[in-house]
């Protein structure tokens, strides 16, 4: 047997420091929750995110759209586009038509209640 290693078939025991008389055994492993409690360990994938936009950036009750379905002023077809309630009260921004690559214009205006009023139009070049 070598000195400091459990021989073959002896049972796997935690490691133990021995000084001054006293037996000390190392801790055990700690989960990432209990190095760093104040951090929320979440994934940038959960559920919560429509949740965090309302409690970040409220609008009226709390709650604000962030989802529309639009008509392409191009292909005449039904396109759902995301809103960002937390780019302020009043957008305008360049967007792509999904189906037909054609860029928009697009105009969002949070009303109080939190609804968003979305123009779609066509990009004059």
């Amino acid at each position: 047997m070598v000195r400091g290693r459990p021989s073959r078939g002896a049972a796997q025991r935690s490691p133990v420091s021995k000084g001054a008389g006293r037996v000390v055994r190392d801790p055990a492993p700690l989960s990432m929750s209990a190095l760093f409690p104040s951090v929320l360990m979440r994934s940038p994938f959960d559920d919560d995110d429509e949740r965090d936009l309302d409690e970040e950036f409220p609008l009226g009750d709390g709650t604000a759209d962030v989802e529309t379905t639009v008509r392409c002023p191009y292909c005449d077809q039904a396109v759902e586009i995301a809103l960002d309630p937390g780019g302020g009260s009043a957008q305008q921004y360049v967007e792509d038509c999904q189906v037909c690559c054609r860029p928009w214009h697009v105009s969002v205006t949070y009303l109080s209640d939190g609804r968003a009023d979305v123009t779609v139009t066509a990009l004059e070049a």
